[in-house]
């Protein structure tokens, strides 16, 4: 597989796993452009991690990537420090290979979550969260919902769900609908909180 920098990764073995197209990948990154620098980034269904890998080379600094699969958590793992390694600054990658609502429920204080050592006041929460479950798992309104009330996200935050076009998921009412972007099959819905449901400490942006 290639990113949109031409660098090669590994794909996944697994059958189950739908790799996010390039088509989808460049639009996403033009869309997000260069919001991306300096930001956090939390992959869910993280696959290959082609998507985390094209963020991290878009300026992202802190990826966690969420797979359950563990041959595919290996090789998120393999692509994602491979392409570090090309990135001339400090980066704090970690890939958890665990089921994506057992995680979520957790809460961004989990032991398992580290965080750079050398950062006094580690940001838990993140920018921007990219979800892309299989399209028939039932896990985007879950997971919605988690990352609402376990305190994962910031006001400015955005999550971006991938979906098929022809089903869409629900929104829960804790998110309003941004933008809807449609790529033949595929689609992304760009979710924001909603302001008027959700209250945030007004501290999270300010790190």
């Amino acid at each position: 597989m290639k990113l949109l920098s031409g660098k090669r990764i590994e794909s996944t073995l697994d059958q189950k796993t739908r790799p996010t197209s390039s088509k989808v990948r460049e639009a996403l990154i033009n869309i997000l452009g260069n919001k991306l620098k300096g930001a956090s980034w939390l992959d869910l269904c993280s696959g290959s991690g082609a998507m985390a890998c094209e963020a991290l080379q878009n300026g992202v600094k802190r990826v966690l990537a969420i797979e359950k699969q563990r041959q595919s958590a290996k090789t998120c793992r393999k692509n994602l420090f491979d392409v570090s390694s090309t990135i001339n600054q400090s980066l704090h990658i970690q890939v958890i290979c665990n089921e994506l609502t057992l995680f979520l429920k957790k809460g961004p204080k989990n032991k398992k979550i580290e965080f750079i050592k050398n950062c006094p006041n580690p940001e838990q929460k993140f920018d921007f969260v990219f979800l892309d479950p299989p399209y028939d798992s039932g896990l985007y309104e879950l997971s919605q919902e988690l990352l609402l009330s376990k305190q994962w996200i910031k006001e400015s935050s955005t999550l971006i769900c991938e979906c098929s076009s022809k089903s869409m998921p629900r929104i829960h009412n804790g998110w309003e609908l941004n933008k809807k972007k449609f790529y033949g099959n595929t689609s992304l819905l760009f979710l924001i909180p909603n302001q008027a449901l959700n209250c945030f400490d007004d501290t999270d942006s300010k790190h």
